[in-house]
């Protein structure tokens, strides 16, 4: 009897503790772990195992899209998914940067292509969102990641237009514009722009754009 009622128990605390596990906490808490997983390699830079963190950052993004959800259900008001939205935009977009050489093409735009489309899933749902405290932080980190995939997707035929939009639609909202999860600001915003401007041949533009990164007049530049 005694031995029957110690299975019970162990039974019982085995069940507990598999709900407990299985139980969706807030969506903050796993945008929180996605980002530390991300700046774990970006920002802090302890990682020996990129791949490691990066899928553990997808992962929480991922997660956070179900707590969203969960905690949503039964309001009338649509959750912030954007924000899970630019984390894996982000995620994916550093992920790429994994993938170098040309034997890596197919991965690497594979990648590229995903990270954009989780973007304009971002944009959309900020242009859509009926929070009202959403801030610029937020709108210039999805404006930041669409500039940088648009520019890259439009290598291939010289179609940076969305990628100037973007990112003067971030320099217009916030011209010291830093992003928190790594170490990007405004000035790379102006960089991206003047590589931009350099590959069509508008190097006045280009020049304007480039002093701004660097800080410094290239007008006085003979080069």
């Amino acid at each position: 009897m005694i031995r029957f009622l110690l299975l019970c128990t162990i039974f019982m605390v085995s069940c507990s503790e598999f709900e407990e596990h299985e139980t969706i906490l807030d969506y903050t808490y796993y945008i929180h772990e996605g980002w530390v997983a991300f700046e774990t390699i970006n920002l802090n830079n302890l990682s020996d195992d990129n791949s490691y963190y990066y899928d553990l950052a997808l992962e929480m993004f991922n997660t956070s899209i179900q707590a969203i959800e969960s905690e949503f259900s039964d309001q009338s008001l649509l959750g912030p998914y954007y924000q899970s939205y630019n984390g894996l935009g982000w995620s994916y977009l550093y992920y790429a940067g994994e993938f170098l050489g040309p034997d890596y093409i197919e991965v690497r735009d594979s990648l590229r292509n995903t990270s954009k489309t989780y973007f304009d899933l971002a944009i959309d749902d900020l242009h859509n969102s009926e929070f009202d405290n959403i801030s610029n932080q937020d709108s210039c980190d999805v404006y930041l990641g669409l500039a940088y995939t648009n520019y890259y997707t439009g290598l291939d035929n010289l179609n940076f237009d969305s990628s100037l939009q973007y990112s003067d639609d971030l320099l217009n909202l916030d011209s010291l514009y830093s992003f928190e999860h790594d170490q990007l600001d405004y000035r790379n915003v102006h960089y991206l722009r003047g590589k931009i401007f350099l590959k069509t041949g508008d190097y006045d533009q280009a020049c304007f754009e480039i002093d701004k990164a660097n800080s410094c007049d290239c007008a006085t530049n003979d080069g």
